[in-house]
């Protein structure tokens, strides 16, 4: 725990910082007992709960690590990976309309929030996703800045947009206690970060591009979230805001509650006609419905840049199930009924089933595949008719017996 915590870029708030090393504190034992206020045992409400008409309340409550193992129940830490399964379920599952943040930590490891972070953008283009933030600080800030619309209660607080990193010389105790070290390593920057030597300036010098690299990807990110330029963020210079006070910084787009943010999302869903996109200038999904003159100038976005999700999976939903409907009426032609499954879940067009049946039944037989499928006929053919009782050739063999007796 403390290899996670000393030597290495965080992006948590300070004040948790300063939390959880004293109860870290050089070689005193870790008692839940004995934990400070405010990093005690978690709550245990860690699951995702849907709500009657679909919005999913997905839970990020304490510090944030890249993994969490036996110690988490004992210290409030979640991982990004618990995050990342709860929002893939919400993302992926058809019930689920839209997805609500729910964030309430002091931030934490820089491994794995970045990938997090790109993951909730990728769900973002295919369902809405808000974030409230009941505190959302550093690490958890970038999570929330991710989210289209971020809501803010009146003493919650966003921000700490920086990152930290901590060195402890323990090397003055160790003299006084009578302890020595010898280091043997391979590699000049090896021994860098010992806690029982001082930081070199080289060390340190070291650290601080790193610091100042992870800071650089926090603020684009951020940015890029909040639809904001890099200056705008990097001038908040890590500060807390809370409140009002987060909405005129711009890095929060409304005071509210949770009702509030499950009664704007039902809203959202319940609208006659339902888009939204990542806006230049404002970070919140729009309804069309809403007359361009009403809306702040931030608001307005290219016509063509909006995408109408609902009609288009409708579309593509039926464009694949026609082409399914195809595919196995090639595959009951050849038949090679049992091949039909394994095509469509390889995602294979009509055209190249065709292709791979002819080639078949050609490495066979050398017999050429006759379909029963007139042109133009689509899927509205039986396979298992046969060519006596297709109405089309039963037509033209009438109409041609009808010439031979001098009938038109």
């Amino acid at each position: 725990m403390a290899a996670r915590v000393l030597g290495a870029p965080l992006m948590v708030d300070r004040a948790r910082l300063e939390t959880i090393l004293s109860v870290l504190g050089p070689r005193i034992d870790i008692e839940p007992t004995t934990m400070a206020t405010g990093f005690g045992e978690s709550d245990g409400a860690t699951n995702t709960v849907i709500t009657p008409n679909g919005i999913a309340v997905v839970p990020i409550d304490g510090t944030l690590v890249k993994r969490a193992g036996a110690i988490d129940a004992a210290s409030g830490l979640v991982s990004y990976a618990a995050i990342e399964e709860r929002i893939l379920d919400a993302a992926t599952d058809p019930a689920v309309k839209a997805i609500l943040l729910d964030i309430d930590s002091p931030g934490g490891e820089v491994g794995g929030v970045f990938d997090l972070a790109a993951l909730i953008r990728e769900a973002g283009q295919e369902k809405p996703i808000w974030a409230l933030a009941d505190d959302a600080f550093s690490a958890a800030y970038l999570i929330a800045s991710c989210a289209h619309r971020i809501i803010v209660p009146q003493t919650a607080g966003v921000g700490s947009i920086g990152v930290i990193a901590v060195h402890v010389d323990e090397s003055q105790k160790d003299a006084k206690e009578g302890r020595a070290y010898t280091t043997v390593f391979a590699g000049a920057h090896k021994n860098d970060f010992s806690s029982h030597a001082p930081l070199s300036d080289l060390a340190k010098s070291h650290l601080q591009q790193e610091v100042d690299r992870l800071y650089g990807k926090f603020v684009g990110a951020v940015a890029e979230g909040r639809g904001v330029q890099e200056s705008a963020i990097r001038a908040t210079e890590a500060g807390l805001f809370f409140g009002e006070n987060a909405v005129s910084a711009g890095l929060a787009d409304q005071v509210g509650t949770i009702r509030d943010a499950l009664a704007g999302l039902t809203a959202l869903l319940h609208s006659p006609k339902r888009t939204f996109v990542q806006k230049l200038e404002a970070n919140m999904p729009i309804d069309e419905t809403h007359k361009a003159e009403d809306s702040p100038p931030q608001a307005q976005t290219d016509p063509n840049n909006i995408i109408d999700l609902e009609q288009a999976r409708e579309e593509k939903a039926s464009q694949m199930r026609g082409e399914a409907k195809v595919i196995v009426d090639l595959c009951a032609l050849a038949d090679l009924p049992d091949l039909a499954g394994g095509y469509i879940a390889e995602g294979f067009s009509a055209d190249q089933v065709r292709q791979e049946l002819l080639a078949k039944r050609a490495a066979s037989s050398g017999a050429e595949i006759h379909s029963e499928v007139m042109p133009g006929d689509g899927t509205h053919a039986n396979p298992a008719q046969s060519l006596t009782h297709n109405p089309l050739v039963a037509s033209c063999q009438s109409l041609a017996k009808r010439h031979a007796m001098g009938g038109e």
